[in-house]
């Protein structure tokens, strides 16, 4: 007897049934089967264990709905190789029929449910490919993360509910129908719906990436026509070569391990198949458990993120071996013992109130993840290493080009520009303080029983354009920009893995704001800078600390150095904006060890530039430049790099929605503040505060292009200066000096009313010319009586308009 054919229907639903499909005949080969399996199945089971654990292990990889969608394909080919292995070994090598057709049916709908959802999650990726290269400008729109995790709902719940159609019922035995010749109990017509399905699948799947594939192929033509454009669209055309090999191998793998199984299972629902071709299909079959194989080890190799998070795991890894293998005295280093402490910490994080509603072990894991992998990033090759002390640490020389930008744009932005109200200060006016008035604006503007966590959602950044932001601050003259990463409300505008629920990510505008205008900002050429305040408010482990007298220290290494760490290994900083740190002593911060470990081993170690608020006491006397205190100004030149920041708002530095025009800064204030900040050998860092919909208004917006317009003029005096040996003149307060080499700017903030310039510090000599920067030609000048020179300015007509403020003129050739 060649099929397990039989009429009558008490016989295709008995116990000789079971032994009918047992068509291996020899022993060699069982063996064989057994082997494939076995080794299929245990390979499939790590490899996709492997990939499961990279991807959800990643803060940053596991809110892609990419790595979701690859992420249900490894569980589904988890399951499949389980489920596979044990019943098909057990049936066809062991012979095993001893059980009734309800559990083998349970079994063959195991098999049938994580095959077809493997199957679902590759169209899944094929489909999440599809519109990232057929609609780019709409794709975070569409695709995400609640409807990704919506679509894989879907697809488990159907793959499911078709593979449980038999055991409900649609099977021979219920029907008295044709039995399918390969599966015991199966009625041909559910095997050729279930074979539709499979088809149309793979039929989507092939269109998918097929389109994919011509778009890149375009692409790649439109590249090597225009192949005179060098450089970073060089790199896009690889990068579409590189998807494209991958897709090709994805659909070669496919159709290689699932055409056989699928031709023969066709074939059995039109045809009468012979045992021989019935143990061909047996064989083939282990080539699905092959495809479910090879699918990770194609997505961790192609992957540039998945193959970097698993050589950070073998980094940790390695690192763990030999620490274990050296001794305790081997720990020679603050630093390490901080980062070991945290790798080692099994506890879990607790969030603050507002924050909390689960996720506290990952958040734990996440942090101690980040400062493992700051840790195994191992010392650099430079000969002189810094120590973790404030007289190692300051000795490092500034990094020139922070010296060379003079001018800067800070940017408050955070859930405080939902109030929009008093100032980015809100929450602690509200709450710490109880402010009165807070107290009645909360109560006037917003329910009752509102929290401020309830402003987060408000936080939508729906106009927030960062190439049109970073366009404005390059016309307004900055050359770097400084971006809040998270004030003392704790809210972070980036995924921050130790702040869940309460980062721009998960909640609000659902996007990493920092990556976005990092992206922009670097593509006009101008640096980027991070604010990140050490100390959040109402955070309870840092109420916590603060209750001990900052004798404990979990919230420092459970949440700021872990957050820290990340901001550098991910964005990769020119800048280092601290602030939140004057309630505690810098060896609570670990602020030592940090700055250590940033300025000889991070990725950033040669370029990054540090503040001076790192520990109370630190300000105005360690770290990188000096901040000293908001909209400090010294008196007389400093003998260290500092840096005036500013606000356009004089009342605040986040965005206030009852902000008055006499409350903004005007162009005159604006640029004396700058000339004087400059004169004195500082940098200027001015700030602006976007609305919540990240809007910067139109005022702050004409008070920036008019600084730029002034530095259009008279930036050559501004950027790469030096202060000269006198910075102000002794007899006014207008008039201050930069110089650059042997040339000399005598900035003057009120023009003359003669139009003569008298200037009292240069000492010209005979061959001593004047410019005027904007003004065409050489000036006259003659010598003052005395000491000193008078420069004969260009005739200014009489305006009803206000004058402009802040002239240039340019000395060759005085001492």
């Amino acid at each position: 007897m060649d099929t397990c054919r039989t009429p009558a229907n008490a016989s295709k639903c008995s116990g000789n049934t079971m032994e009918c499909f047992m068509v291996l005949s020899t022993q060699a080969q069982k063996i064989s089967i057994g082997i494939l399996c076995g080794l299929f199945g245990t390979m499939c089971v790590f490899e996709n264990s492997l990939v499961l654990y990279l991807i959800f292990s990643s803060p940053g990889i596991r809110k892609k709905p990419s790595y979701l969608f690859i992420g249900s394909l490894a569980l589904a080919d988890i399951l499949a190789s389980i489920i596979f292995v044990c019943s098909f070994v057990n049936f066809h090598v062991f012979n095993e029929a001893g059980f009734s057709k309800e559990v083998f049916l349970l079994q063959l709908g195991g098999v049938n449910t994580s095959f077809s959802a493997s199957l679902s999650s590759l169209l899944l990726t094929a489909l999440d490919r599809y519109l990232s290269i057929s609609r780019p400008s709409e794709y975070k729109l569409l695709m995400t993360k609640k409807r990704a995790w919506t679509a894989l709902g879907v697809l488990w719940l159907t793959c499911a509910t078709i593979a449980c159609l038999p055991l409900l019922g649609w099977n021979c035995c219920m029907l008295d129908s044709s039995c399918s010749e390969l599966f015991p109990f199966v009625d041909d017509n559910y095997l050729s719906s279930w074979l539709c399905f499979i088809m149309v699948l793979l039929g989507c799947i092939i269109y998918a990436y097929a389109h994919v594939l011509w778009r890149a192929r375009q692409h790649v033509a439109y590249m090597e026509k225009h192949q005179a454009q060098a450089g970073k669209q060089n790199t896009r055309m690889r990068m579409d070569v590189m998807l494209a090999k991958t897709l090709v191998m994805v659909l070669a793998v496919l159709v290689l391990c699932w055409s056989p199984v699928l031709v023969l299972m066709t074939y059995s629902v039109f045809s009468r198949l012979n045992d021989h071709l019935r143990k061909v299909f047996a064989f083939c079959s282990t080539l699905c458990l092959l495809n479910s194989m090879v699918n990770p080890i194609i997505y961790a190799l192609r992957s540039k993120e998945l193959f970097s998070s698993l050589r950070r795991v073998f980094s940790h890894f390695r690192r763990q071996l030999k620490a274990s293998e050296e001794s305790p005295e081997a720990e020679s280093t603050h630093k390490s013992s901080v980062i070991e402490s945290i790798c080692e910490d099994t506890h879990p994080v607790l969030e603050p109130a507002a924050l909390r509603s689960g996720g506290g072990d990952v958040t734990a894991m996440a942090a101690r993840a980040l400062l493992c992998v700051a840790a195994a990033l191992g010392p650099g090759l430079a000969a002189a290493r810094y120590r973790p002390d404030w007289a190692s640490l300051d000795a490092r020389p500034l990094p020139a080009w922070f010296d060379r930008a003079k001018v800067g744009v800070f940017v408050h932005w955070g859930v405080f520009s939902v109030p929009a109200w008093g100032s980015e200060w809100f929450w602690w006016h509200w709450r710490g303080q109880r402010d009165a008035a807070y107290e009645r604006f909360v109560r006037r503007r917003f329910p009752p029983g509102t929290t401020y966590a309830e402003f987060a959602p408000q936080f939508t950044a729906y106009d927030f354009q960062p190439r049109q932001w970073a366009q404005l601050f390059q016309r307004a003259g900055a050359r770097y920009v400084v971006l809040t990463t998270k004030h003392h409300e704790g809210f972070t505008n980036w995924g921050s893995p130790v702040s869940w629920n309460w980062n721009s990510v998960d909640t609000g505008p659902h996007r990493d704001l920092v990556a976005e205008l990092g992206e922009a900002l670097r593509e006009s050429n101008l640096r980027y800078g991070l604010y990140h305040s050490l100390m959040e408010w109402f955070h309870p482990l840092y109420l916590a600390d603060k209750q001990n007298d900052f004798k404990t220290q979990s919230f420092v290494l459970k949440k700021t150095m872990p957050e820290l760490y990340d901001l550098v290994l991910k964005y990769k900083p020119d800048l280092i904006w601290s602030d939140g740190d004057w309630e505690a002593p810098d060896s609570y911060w670990n602020s030592t060890s940090f700055l250590a470990w940033l300025y000889n081993d991070s990725p950033v170690k040669d370029t990054v530039v540090v503040n001076d608020r790192w520990g109370r006491g630190c300000s105005c006397h360690h770290g990188g430049f000096y901040n000293c205190a908001d909209k400090f100004r010294p008196g007389t030149l400093p003998h260290h790099k500092w840096e005036m920041c500013s606000s356009l708002d004089r009342l605040s530095w986040g965005y206030r929605s009852n902000m008055s025009l006499a409350e903004v800064m005007d162009e005159m204030s604006m640029i004396e503040e700058l000339v004087q900040t400059v004169s004195l050998g500082g940098n200027y860092l001015l700030n602006v505060g976007p609305t919540k919909e990240g809007v910067i208004v139109p005022i702050f917006q004409e008070r920036l292009l008019a600084l730029g317009r002034w530095l259009d003029t008279n930036g050559e005096a501004i950027y790469e200066s030096q202060p000269w040996r006198v910075q102000v003149e002794n007899t006014t307060d207008t008039v201050w000096y930069t110089s650059k080499g042997p040339v000399v700017f005598a900035i003057f903030l009120l023009w003359p009313r003669d139009n003569v310039l008298c200037l009292s510090s240069p000492i010209p000599s005979p061959g001593t010319q004047v410019t005027l920067l904007g003004f065409g030609g050489t000036l006259e000048w003659q010598k003052q009586p005395g000491k000193g020179m008078l420069i004969t300015l260009p005739y200014m007509l009489p305006s009803p308009l206000p004058p402009q403020s802040g002239w240039v003129v340019k000395l060759q050739g005085v001492k």
